[in-house]
């Protein structure tokens, strides 16, 4: 077990997500994924700038941030605008998570548009891939109250393929309703700490039902991404808390045999 204090390097994870009815124009699109990138005193510089080049260099069509940009004070704000800077894809989609919220929530926003990254808040973006069209809904933060699923799945086509990005999963199974095909989520940190056998139960006392990684949502994809900064603690350690960046490529599902 590493000690308190060492900074592991975040790491690339890649993941295939099968989509039913996916356009084939769109069979192999990479979506790149950082969450919960905490710029501020606990989270290194050169950590968040890692994983602003491994994102870059999956060489994806788009790049999507699900929250928690900074911790707590409202200079860390201005300090994100060159930390998170220089994400290279077509299109650069986010949403906010509740320390945007508690620290700044107009001072994030500016900080991701200077740097040309798009903020949903309660609505959806239509992005055009090669001819098709690809939808991701952006939910705002339900922790503070600010989600409105209802005006961010407005006008979004039933039939199309959806990509809902939301920072709390514990929003999954209201979301999952609409049967999107992805939804991608952080906030969790995989925990940050997980000890066998206490984390686990710990996290279902608080009613906390995805920590890390897939899961299904009625017929609806949920993953939940450990994020790339730190919070409360400079440490990460056990299964599923690992710092990285998830790189997902969109692939039609495949035809079950006769």
């Amino acid at each position: 077990m590493p000690r308190p204090g060492a900074v592991k390097p975040p790491v690339v994870s890649h993941h295939e997500i099968e989509i039913a009815g996916l356009d084939p124009r769109h069979d192999g699109v990479r979506i790149a994924h950082l969450s919960d990138i905490h710029v501020g005193s606990l989270t290194p510089p050169e950590h968040i700038r890692a994983a602003i080049e491994l994102a870059n260099a999956a060489n994806p069509d788009l790049t999507v941030m699900t929250g928690d940009y900074v911790c707590w004070r409202r200079h860390e704000a201005e300090q994100a605008v060159e930390q998170l800077a220089g994400l290279r894809a077509r299109r650069v989609l986010t949403v906010l998570g509740n320390h945007d919220y508690f620290t700044w929530g107009k001072g994030v926003t500016a900080a991701l548009e200077k740097n040309g990254y798009e903020v949903l808040k309660n609505q959806h973006a239509i992005v055009d891939l090669d001819g098709a069209p690809l939808h991701f809904v952006g939910v705002d933060d339900p922790i503070t109250r600010h989600a409105d699923a209802a005006a961010a799945f407005a006008g979004v086509p039933e039939d199309a393929t959806q990509i809902v990005l939301c920072h709390c999963p514990e929003q999954a199974p209201g979301l999952a309703e609409r049967s999107p095909d992805l939804i991608l989520s952080g906030h969790t940190h995989g925990s940050q700490i997980n000890v066998p056998g206490i984390t686990r139960r710990i996290a279902n006392r608080m009613g906390k039902r995805y920590v890390s990684g897939f899961y299904e949502v009625g017929r609806t994809k949920l993953y939940v991404t450990p994020g790339v900064g730190f919070s409360g603690v400079r440490w990460r350690t056990g299964h599923g808390t690992q710092a990285e960046v998830a790189v997902f490529t969109l692939r039609a599902a495949r035809r079950a045999a006769a």
